[in-house]
């Protein structure tokens, strides 16, 4: 990648160090500084100039003090931007480029590949054919995984990248994991979400009156209508959705209680689950390493959080809702009879 960290930023950055200590330091002073810490030589000319240019760019409030001539921020929580220096904006673009990999195979990719390679840090063009990820093993110490998702045909992308953009009733053929053959769906497409691993629509059923999340990789046969439709203010899911569970949501909001102890009890200390959470510990249930912990939280997603609280195995259990718990004892009972 060929970007420069000019010795003009370089400068900017140390003068503001320097100021920001709140030492008050004259103008010799601080070029002598910048020498000598920070391996810089400019000029008396230079220096000023850095100064005027910092106020009026980037609306630095320096100021020199009356008794001291000593230079420092009328407001002492001011801070000059960072700038990109070779090594983070080459990180920079190596973490973008990692996170568009995830999707790529699909007509988003390239749309994203060329917004991307039309930005610049700090006036330096970046494009994705000159950013080279070594496959050492130190250069593969941020990366991001997850389960894989299936291939989602070009024609579809191109047929829902229209519909999103104009607006329009789209209609196809679904199978959903309940049904036992495949139906037709009518529907108003309001969001794409990527979510582990699969591309998920957001979307609003005419036919059922109500919002409906589908698999891309399970459409089949789909059509662009000439209906226009209206897109609400609330389409958005994340204002629809309270709770960390993926992108499954329902329009019933439950407050949840479920005990953890072991290890689950200790990764889910780590996490925002729902609403109005709290953790507190579980004196009558302290399972066998005697941490046992008390999660309640709001949520309108009980169904991810039915296969999460049976993910734990033995060490989680629900106390509240009733439809948590009921599905949990039947989950039990299913095992139970399998293994008799």
């Amino acid at each position: 990648m060929s970007i420069d960290f000019t010795e003009k930023a370089k400068r900017y950055q140390a003068i503001d160090e320097i100021i920001a200590s709140g030492r008050k330091l004259k103008w010799n002073q601080i070029i002598a500084e910048l020498y000598e810490r920070y391996d810089i030589k400019t000029s008396r000319t230079s220096f000023f100039r850095d100064i005027e240019e910092l106020c009026e760019k980037y609306a630095a409030p320096i100021d020199t003090d009356i008794e001291t001539s000593g230079y420092f921020y009328t407001d002492p929580k001011y801070r000059l931007p960072r700038f990109y220096t070779d090594e983070n904006a080459a990180k920079a673009a190596k973490l973008i480029k990692t996170l568009m990999d995830m999707v790529k195979g699909n007509p988003l990719y390239k749309e994203a590949q060329e917004v991307f390679e039309s930005l610049s840090i700090e006036n330096h063009d970046l494009a994705l054919e000159n950013i080279r990820i070594s496959k050492k093993p130190e250069n593969d110490r941020i990366i991001f995984v997850g389960a894989p998702n299936k291939e989602v045909p070009a024609g579809i992308w191109r047929l829902l990248d229209k519909a999103l953009s104009e607006n329009l009733v789209i209609t196809f053929d679904y199978q959903s994991l309940t049904d036992k053959k495949p139906s037709s769906r009518r529907v108003q497409p309001w969001q794409l979400i990527f979510d582990n691993g699969n591309w998920n629509l957001h979307a609003y059923d005419i036919v059922k009156k109500g919002r409906r999340r589908y698999s891309l990789s399970e459409i089949k046969n789909l059509r662009i209508t000439k209906e226009i439709f209206k897109l609400p203010k609330d389409y958005d899911f994340r204002k629809m959705t309270k709770g960390s569970f993926g992108c499954m949501c329902h329009d019933k909001y439950l407050d949840y209680k479920i005990h953890l102890h072991g290890y689950a009890a200790r990764s889910s200390k780590n996490r925002i689950w729902g609403e109005n959470q709290r953790i507190i510990p579980d004196r009558k249930n302290p399972g066998p390493e005697k941490d046992g912990i008390i999660l309640t939280f709001t949520s309108n997603q009980l169904f991810a959080i039915q296969s999460w609280v049976w993910k734990w195995a033995d060490e989680a259990f629900p106390i509240e809702p009733k439809e948590l718990v009921d599905d949990w004892k039947s989950r039990r009972e299913k095992v139970v009879r399998i293994i008799i």
